[in-house]
């Protein structure tokens, strides 16, 4: 049985953090704050939290203002009955940093969160700074997949039904099964972490929401041939062992995006940042920590 949705007032793995909510057009977002600085916002992936960032908070926090949403949807942020669009989420990026009053930021971004933040740049490219882009989905998503799992998925998205019934019976079994996929090293997949990634799972409208995001899935499609447009400096940073999108997915964004530049992390999967920290947060760092550049170009929102 789904659990109604209640919200944290702090973090077991940081009490420090403050935690917020930002509304915009059909609901709240949740998301935590920390630090003093310029603006970046850390964006999570499908299925995703705010926690999956706990590794960075520290490290970047004494040079940044760093603002971490669930995105709409997700984590501890509404899920509205609404349809779940590459666009949806653009938009709500674009609404959030409204609400809490940044006009201009760094956009970092994980997985599905990658491609907010890519597709985000060239809708509004003079609201974004840098990018950065860690193991990102590219455009033609459904085809770079290389999951058995999360292709099975994508095979029956459209059959009704079936998805979010897929979704809605996940156990503790299938979600820790979930994160071996995503993080290389199999011991750091422990109890905890599968119980806070459950519990996450089982409010209300989470399978709902997770279904419709990829029954959409194909619709990143459209910002493809924008994408060699993209005048944004940009750090690609990649896991070797990346079992859902191989290096060669992050190797075709590098070619994609002029002025772009891609690291490999050894020993590390689609989750480099929290299974690598040190590595990540020191690309991370130098890369923002560089003179900015400045240059837009895009397309018009829909």
């Amino acid at each position: 049985m789904a659990n109604v949705l209640v919200r944290p007032t702090t973090f077991d793995w940081n009490p420090a953090l403050e935690l917020r909510l930002a509304g915009i057009d059909g609901g709240e977002i949740f998301y935590a704050v920390a630090g003093e600085g310029a603006p970046v916002l850390l964006l999570h992936g499908f299925g995703g939290e705010i926690w999956m960032w706990e590794r960075q908070v520290e490290a970047m926090s004494k040079r940044y203002r760093l603002y971490i949403p669930d995105l709409l949807g997700y984590g501890y942020s509404d899920r509205p009955k609404v349809d779940y669009t590459p666009s949806l989420f653009v938009d709500t990026i674009r609404q959030f940093m409204d609400q809490i009053g940044v006009s201009r930021a760094s956009l970092i971004g994980n997985s599905m969160g990658a491609g907010i933040a890519w597709a985000f740049a060239l809708t509004y490219p003079t609201r974004v700074d840098k990018l950065i882009l860690i193991d990102g989905i590219p455009p033609h998503v459904v085809p770079a997949v290389r999951s058995r799992l999360l292709r099975w998925f994508l095979a029956i998205r459209h059959i009704p039904l079936l998805p979010y019934l897929a979704l809605a019976l996940r156990t503790r079994l299938m979600v820790r099964a979930e994160l071996m996929e995503a993080i290389y090293d199999d011991r750091l997949v422990t109890d905890m972490v599968v119980e806070r990634q459950h519990q996450i799972s089982r409010i209300e409208g989470t399978a709902r929401v997770m279904a419709s995001t990829v029954r959409y899935a194909d619709g990143v499609a459209r910002y493809a041939d924008a994408l060699e447009t993209l005048r944004k400096p940009t750090l690609i940073i990649w896991g070797e062992q990346d079992e859902l999108f191989p290096v060669a997915v992050g190797s075709q964004l590098h070619a994609s995006i002029r002025d772009s530049e891609l690291v490999v992390i050894k020993d590390s999967g689609h989750m480099v940042m929290w299974e690598k920290p040190d590595e990540t947060n020191q690309a991370i760092l130098e890369f923002l920590g560089r003179p900015p550049e400045r240059s837009c170009t895009g397309i018009p929102p829909r």
